[in-house]
């Protein structure tokens, strides 16, 4: 027998009561020395020196909490329900009320006039313009300079690549 894929299938849970036997005896074979299966010696060993009493009424209790657990575990999906239908309603309502302060607060502002004398409002409104038109002036005159220097570069660049 294949003592490497016995061991897989005693590892995996998956090997027969007889194929256990022939581990056993196999490992607790005192000419078998292969130091590959050192361990797996040494678990054989303990498991066959390690005689375990298992009480009376093990099986009994186990299947009481088997059939405890399998019925406990059957509640389980209605509590998650329930646990779904609250949190839903919850975000409903956080939503709701978000949705209400949201549009209770983004009304339009009404148009009022700022001023009440049409000659105030007129120079204000001349001495916005001229702060406008300078600033405006001043941007054009950066980009003028700008113009010129890129023109400047193109000119070193265009004499550097004739040469």
């Amino acid at each position: 027998m294949n003592i490497e894929l016995l061991i897989e299938k005693f590892y995996e849970g998956i090997s027969t009561p007889e194929e256990e036997l022939f581990l056993t005896e196999y490992f607790l074979d005192e000419k078998n020395t292969d130091e590959r299966w050192k361990e797996e010696r040494e678990l054989f060993r303990l498991l066959h020196n390690t005689q375990i009493k298992v009480p009376e009424g093990v099986s009994e209790r186990l299947e009481k909490y088997i059939m405890q657990m399998e019925a406990s575990q059957k509640s389980i999906p209605h509590r998650r329900k329930l646990y779904y239908w609250i949190s839903s309603a919850a975000a409903i309502a956080l939503l709701c009320i978000g949705l209400y302060f949201l549009n209770r607060e983004s009304s339009p502002p009404k148009m009022v006039d700022t001023f009440s004398d049409p000659e105030e409002a007129a120079l204000v409104a001349e001495q916005t313009l001229a702060y406008m038109s300078i600033q405006l002036n001043k941007g054009i005159d950066k980009v003028t300079d700008a113009e010129q220097e890129f023109e400047k570069v193109n000119q070193l660049i265009n004499k550097h690549l004739n040469k």
